[in-house]
């Protein structure tokens, strides 16, 4: 039996939960790379914050002052556990997500044969 192993990449994640079903643009990313995964979710959050009401973007902006839980969520990450911040207030909620996952890798593209066989015959 033949074992295959996938590339891994880490897929980065925003959900907003809200009580009026305010759809908004799904925003994510996908990355062979731990430490774009938490670039992503940090520069994610810091786009959010100025959105938020003071309360909840004091947490946001701690979280984001917080050098030493980055470094945390970097190595949870490469050790292969997922990471989630959430916060909002009742019913508002934002949740960033970053998790391990396995990619298929894309096919390769097939050449085409030589020009000369694919000539019609006069």
């Amino acid at each position: 039996m033949v074992r295959v192993t996938l590339p891994s990449a880490y897929w980065c994640h925003v959900d907003y939960t809200n009580p009026e079903g305010v759809r908004l643009k799904p925003r994510s990313e996908t990355t062979p790379d731990p430490g774009r995964a938490v670039t992503w979710l940090r520069e994610t959050a810091r786009d959010i914050a100025f959105t938020l009401d003071h309360e909840t973007f004091g947490t946001v902006w701690a979280w984001l002052g917080d050098h030493r839980g980055a470094g945390d969520v970097l190595t949870a990450l490469r050790c292969g556990q997922p990471y989630s911040f959430r916060f909002g207030r009742g019913e508002r909620e934002w949740t960033l997500l970053a998790r391990p996952v396995s990619v298929l890798p894309l096919a390769e593209e097939e050449k085409p044969a030589s020009a000369g066989a694919c000539r019609a015959s006069p």
